[in-house]
């Protein structure tokens, strides 16, 4: 593989990692700036999502993460395939939500793969995400839980 592939390859990966790294920053601008006007979405895992939607739309359902104490999204085992001017990654994700309920600091947790669809458009934008979920190490009720809590403490804010 020459440097330049290696590279390109390296640089798609890499906006990968920007997306967990601006979820759980909270930088919206940044996590905005990562996507094509509409992407592609599959988070019928978890329940939401699936289908066509704006990136300025998923941004703003984005930002009930808000309702968190604080999230970590790590992600791992990433391969990039640069194809021309697209580019298919996946890499493993343990996401990890934290908010208080009931005084008492709640952790729901998941683990499963992102595939990630980009395409070169002065770099790397994103225009596609699937998640699958391999497992809920707290359990799915937990995680169900801190979401609603999350939702709830978002929707106050927003009220505010």
């Amino acid at each position: 593989m020459s440097a330049a592939a290696y590279l390109d390859r390296q640089a798609a990966a890499d906006a990968v990692l920007a997306y967990a790294e601006a979820l759980d920053a909270r930088d919206w601008a940044a996590f905005r700036a990562l996507f094509t006007n509409e992407i592609r979405l599959d988070y019928g895992a978890i329940g939401s999502v699936v289908g066509p939607i704006s990136a300025d739309e998923w941004t703003a359902r984005c930002r009930s993460l808000e309702g968190f104490a604080a999230t970590a999204h790590r992600l791992h085992n990433i391969r990039a395939h640069v194809d021309g001017d697209g580019a298919r990654a996946s890499s493993i994700v343990d996401a990890a939500h934290f908010v208080e309920i009931g005084g008492e600091m709640r952790m729901g947790d998941l683990i499963g793969r992102y595939s990630h669809d980009l395409v070169r458009d002065g770099g790397w934008k994103i225009a596609g995400v699937t998640l699958s979920v391999s497992g809920y190490p707290a359990g799915r009720a937990a995680f169900e839980a801190v979401f609603t809590a999350a939702r709830a403490n978002h929707a106050e804010r927003q009220a505010r």
